[in-house]
């Protein structure tokens, strides 16, 4: 339960009602009308509206105007709070100059609120970085990384230096940010999406597209990246052993573990990313780690962010997991209902309160909302300060004051903040007066206290920070008994590599260390060895268990290396040691010699299972005829021996053709053994085979499969008639689409022939319009001719010569409405089609709900919805609306558009009505809409997954990633507008609408319009009934459902926001006896093995399984002992029982169980 406990301090100052997007947003943004509207600029009544973690208290440590607008902050060792503002953001108003300012906070007098601003300096524009240091601070200062001192002690800077320039600037809330200093002495900074930097530096041009974190060494301005990719990431910060941890304003996978080379979601020509830590977690700004005395002892190690949308502020518990981490939300510090509180950074302080940074406005998008919206409030803001009750804050060390001697002894405190500003004064003092003072204190520490290590790696971090190389130090943290000692003395390695002898035998132990992240720090360290040697040393790491973060390490320094290695690898094949190690090798790079040695090894079954995937998509991508001639012999082989893995094979051999235009160049016709295969996808992807070589001689085989196989077979052996394209293939298709062939196969043909002679399958098409029965589903056909403009061109002409039945005009232009991108729906071609599909009668049912609003109106409704929508019977339309099916809610659903998790509390009611009729005028970052155009003239529009080196991956209109080989595209280009079509609720009454909106408007906000931080299970699959299930299920009992599995048509369903299954929503199969059943199933992917918890609201009615084992359930749920992997867990619900109510599963954390998991996420 939260408490409210509030400490004013009789502030006599207004605030503010304003703006922010520093991590910008999905859909829409602020809040509107009335209530929602309302600006609050007294800090009194914001403050009594938030509530507390139990044992927690909140006061004002700072308002306008002592700080206004406040973007980041950071602490000097002398307790002062650095705040950088922006005024100026997100739009200088004509006329306007920016004169945006360096704030610094004091508390003189220790009552825990600010007495002293001073600006330390104005007339920045848009600056969204401050660290104080080296005799100033540093500053972002839009294009530039800027230091500023004061030079006479006045307290205001009089000195500016440009340090760097060429930062990228496309978008104001992408600008570089999230100023750290890392624990060695680095200064660390972040970067967003869109923007690409392109840096001078001494050592040349530094490259940064995208997001990422950077890192530089300011005495010689060494410019490297840590990290690529995130969105928009607005945190960062390091543990007590320098473990790095980002937040992502725009993400949604909660805390993200970063290390030397890692990559993430959203970077440019990445061809492998890493997952964050929390699917369907919510996006983030700001972080910290939790340390020190004052805080409690349960808190220690955790870390604090802030959730700015929904206006609270989360925290997440971390546990090791193998080589990196698994994180778990747990309670939220502090939540509220006020709209305008927008929290932007966090900080524990030298006190150990945590102070949070509220950027307080109500607006905070730039893209979606006017830059002149009257509610962007450009005045305000406020520090708010977070003590425990009953617990003593820690006294503020006069740190700048302090001997030498002191600050070491410093070192040894509890706390972050002090270690790290101790460290900060130690690198001022210079090495000449440190060097000394610390080797003796070194040689002092008590090897007993359980500290010893971590005191002796503060050192070493104060030797980094003073550019002074202490080998034996080094040696002694790689050779500590303390994992994280050894792990942080790699890392620290990497930084003197060249400084440090014997490094090569170093990493040869530390990479067979008995610790996972050990090993990981030492593979990432054998990246700047550059030898064949120390490539065979990084592989050696697999001689002992790997996980993901092991393996994507791995991968890198394995291809990093690769120009070092490849050529001593082909003169010696068994350089690695063995298959393995080879084998992980050779599919890690891009090298045509490699997929050779890649088929040799396949062919001799020495390639591991768990690589069989990412080896033969190399073969796929660059194999060439012989190898290919080797995987379609062993599927020739296989396929006699019944043997696992052969359409995976076949599916190759599809990849190469469809890809590049290669195949085998022996014995083609063999495909004809696989086309009968009882395996479905083994005979379709031969099929498809057919098609790409061109194998016309089987045509026989393939007439006969279209008489007589089921759909799936017909359109496969169609279409492979059509991918020959020639007057026979036309004049088969004319055949089959014609005369008393079966309905169903005249559509496929027709759809098919489309490809070959688009004006004779017009004219077949109509002619099918005009005689098929009412109910036939038309999508498939429509699709065939709108995918480009010339087939659109040719149907709608021939529509317009021939009548069609005013049913069949209907549903076509029903079809068009929904298949045709926005972008086409006012082009020349499908405004022909629509004409003339209306000509016959073909009209949209009369809109029930308005499409066209104008802003009047739009601010009319907006002010009828927050007087009286019904939320719940708007959750209820939202869902049977399936926007679901393209709109995620806490990380489960689709991928075509933003998460809406707290849409309501980061987006005005007017900003979502305008979101869903007019879904074009803006678009999210990340959502842009791309066009690829093949070289054969065809194109695919979509969103931008991954640009990797060899090809692009999009999603498409049903949300699904459809890779591109780049041998294939003539040209990427953005273009205007969204995936998600216009009109979608003109079907729905006006208060149906207005639930829906009110449903959308209430997301985030507390109670059960608020993703709980309990790990709910949120995405299921479930079974539609049919005859053949339901026959299976009267013969075997509700366990057939698992014996049809392989073949079981499921299909996604999902939560509620509050987390629960409505089971009167699912579908239902009749068993023996007419009993009624449901069927759900949902995944937990298990980290590491041990008891999974999963407790069920009630058991009652439910039988289950885990995988196709039956578990025993308890009144409350099962405890199961599962391995390392994803896990599918099955409920069969007698709806004789059950007819309806909620279902919920909690995933909880068994009892003394090592077990880390997570539920399976997503579409």
């Amino acid at each position: 339960m939260g408490s409210k406990r509030f400490l004013l301090a009789g502030w006599p100052l207004k605030i503010l009602g304003g703006l922010l997007t520093i991590p910008a947003i999905v859909l829409v943004t602020a809040m509107a009308t009335e209530e929602k509207d309302k600006d609050y600029p007294d800090p009194k009544e914001e403050l009594e509206s938030f509530q507390l973690a139990d044992g927690f208290e909140v006061s004002l440590f700072a308002a306008e105007p002592m700080v206004a607008k406040p973007i980041q902050m950071n602490w000097d060792a002398d307790g002062r709070l650095w705040v950088v503002s922006s005024k100026a953001y997100p739009h200088l108003k004509t006329g306007e100059e920016a004169n945006d300012k360096i704030y610094v906070l004091e508390d003189t007098d220790g009552d825990g609120k600010a007495d002293k601003s001073t600006i330390f300096a104005e007339g920045l524009f848009t600056p969204t970085g401050i660290l104080p240091g080296d005799g100033g601070c540093y500053v972002a200062n839009s294009t530039e990384l800027l230091h500023f001192a004061d030079t006479n002690g006045d307290g205001k800077a009089d000195k500016k230096r440009k340090v760097l320039t060429g930062f990228g600037t496309a978008d104001a809330h992408h600008l570089i940010h999230t100023f750290r200093w890392g624990p060695e002495g680095t200064l660390y900074f972040n970067q967003s999406i869109y923007i690409y930097s392109h840096v001078e530096t001494p050592a040349g041009i530094k490259r940064l597209e995208g997001g990422g974190v950077w890192q530089l060494r300011p005495k010689d301005l060494n410019l490297d990246i840590y990290a690529k990719g995130l969105i928009n990431p607005w945190g960062l910060q390091f543990d007590r052993w320098g473990q790095t941890f980002l937040t992502d304003g725009a993400g949604n996978e909660g805390i993200n573990y970063a290390f030397p080379g890692a990559t993430f979601v959203t970077s440019p020509g990445a061809e492998r990313i890493i997952r964050g830590l929390n699917p369907g977690q919510p996006k983030h700004c700001g972080l910290d780690v939790i340390s020190g005395r004052h805080l409690p002892e349960s808190w220690l190690g955790s870390v604090i962010t802030n959730d700015f949308r929904a206006n609270r502020i989360n925290r997440f518990r971390l546990e090791e997991q193998g080589s990196g981490y698994a994180s778990k939300q747990v309670e939220d510090l502090l939540w509220t209902d006020h709209v305008a509180f927008r929290p932007v950074d966090i900080s524990v302080g030298p006190d150990g309160a945590i102070y949070v940074a509220d950027w307080y406005n109500p607006i905070i998008q730039h893209g979606e909302v006017d830059f002149h919206d009257p509610r962007r409030d450009q005045q305000h803001g406020r520090i708010w300060r977070i003590v425990a009750k009953n617990r003593p804050l820690v006294k503020k060390p006069q740190l700048t004051k302090a001997s030498v001697q002191e600050l070491l002894e410093a070192l040894k405190l509890p706390e972050d903040w002090t270690r790290a500003q101790a460290k900060q004064v130690l690198k001022d003092r210079g090495a000449e007066n440190v060097i000394l003072e610390l080797k003796k204190w070194v040689d002092g520490l008590d090897k007993n206290n359980t500290d010893y290590e971590h005191q002796l790696l503060e050192a070493l971090w104060v030797y980094q920070s003073l550019d002074v190389v202490n080998e034996p130090l080094l040696l002694r943290l790689i050779n500590a008994e303390s994992h994280q000692a050894r792990a942080a003395g790699l890392r620290a390695l990497q930084l003197w590599h060249n400084k440090v002898a014997n490094v090569p035998a170093l990493l040869a132990k530390s990479v067979a260390d008995n610790h996972p992240l050990v090993r990981l720090e030492a593979v990432i360290a054998l990246r700047k060895t550059q030898t064949a040697e120390a490539a065979k040393t990084a592989l050696s790491v697999l001689d002992k268990p790997m996980d993901e973060f092991l393996d994507y390490a791995l991968w890198q320094t394995t291809r990093e290396l690769e120009p070092v290695w490849v050529k001593r690898l082909k003169t010696e094949p068994d350089f690695f040691g063995d298959a393995r190690k080879t084998s992980f090798a050779l599919k890690s790079v891009n090298n045509q010699e490699a997929v050779t040695q890649l088929v040799q090894l396949y062919q001799k079954n020495q390639v591991p299972e768990e690589y069989s995937k990412d080896v033969l998509n190399s073969i796929a991508k660059r194999g060439q005829a012989a190898d290919l001639n080797v995987l379609f012999n062993m599927a020739v082989e296989g396929q006699a021996k019944q043997e696992k893995g052969v359409a995976a094979q076949l599916a190759t051999l599809v990849d190469a053709a469809r890809q590049r235009g290669v195949k085998p160049d022996k014995n083609l016709n063999r495909i004809a053994s696989f086309i009968s295969s009882k395996d479905e996808p083994t005979a379709i992807n031969a099929l498809q085979l057919v098609g790409y070589w061109r194998l016309q001689e089987m045509t026989s085989r393939l007439t006969s499969l279209i008489q007589k196989g089921d759909k799936d077979i017909k359109r496969a052996a169609l279409g492979a008639i059509a991918t020959w394209g020639d007057t026979k293939a036309e004049k088969l298709l004319m055949d089959l689409a014609s005369g008393k062939n079966p309905m169903e196969l005249r559509l496929l043909a027709t759809a098919q022939l489309a490809q070959v002679n688009v004006t004779e399958a017009a004219r077949l098409a109509v002619d099918l319009l005009r005689i098929m029965p009412e109910q036939t589903d038309v999508s498939e056909l429509f699709q065939a001719f709108i995918a480009n403009k010339q087939g659109a061109q040719v149907l709608a002409g021939t529509l317009k010569a021939k009548k069609i039945p005013v049913n069949m005009a209907k549903a076509a232009r029903l079809a068009v409405q929904r298949q045709v991108p926005w972008h086409r729906q006012k082009s020349e071609d499908i405004v022909l089609l629509q004409q003339a599909l209306e000509a016959w009668g073909g009209v949209l049912p009369v809109e029930r709900m308005p499409q066209q609003l104008n802003s009047q109106e739009i601010q009319g409704l907006a002010i009828q919805i927050n007087r009286g929508a019904d939320p719940i019977k708007g959750e209820a339309i939202f869902r049977k609306s399936n926007c679901v099916t393209c709109h995620a809610i806490g990380g489960a659903g689709g991928l075509i558009g933003p998460d809406l998790s707290s849409l309501g509390t980061s987006s005005p009611v007017e900003t979502i009505i305008n979101s869903i009729l007019y879904p074009t005028k803006s678009i999210k970052e990340g959502y842009e809409l791309q066009r690829v155009v093949k070289k054969d003239g065809s194109e695919m529009m979509g969103y931008l997954v991954s640009n990797g080196a060899s090809e692009v991956v999009m999603r498409d209109v049903t949300g699904m990633s459809v890779p591109v080989a780049k041998s294939q595209i003539d040209k990427i280009e953005k273009i205007p507008g969204s995936l998600m079509p216009a009109g979608l609720t003109a079907g729905l009454e006006k208060e149906e609408f207005m639930n829906l909106v009110g449903f959308l408007s209430k997301l985030g906000e507390s109670g059960k319009f608020r993703v709980p931080t309990d790990r709910y299970v949120r995405r299921w699959e479930t079974v539609p009934g049919n005859a053949d299930l339901a026959q299976k299920i009267s013969d075997a009992g509700v366990g057939g459902i698992l014996k049809a599995n392989a073949k079981t048509p499921f299909k996604p369903a999902y939560s509620t926001v509050s987390g629960h299954l409505p089971i009167e929503e699912l579908p239902v199969i009749k068993g023996k006896s007419n009993q009624q059943y449901s069927f759900v199933k949902f995944g937990v992917e298990v980290l590491s093995k041990g008891n999974v918890d999963l407790a069920i609201n009630s058991t009652t009615g439910i039988t289950a399984w885990v995988d196709q084992k039956p578990i025993k359930l308890a009144d409350q749920g099962v405890v199961v002992d599962l391995p390392q992997g994803v896990h599918h867990i099955t409920l069969a619900i007698d709806r004789g029982v059950r007819q309806k109510g909620p279902l919920s599963v909690h995933l909880q954390d068994a009892k003394n169980s090592p077990a880390q998991t997570r539920l399976v996420m997503g579409q």
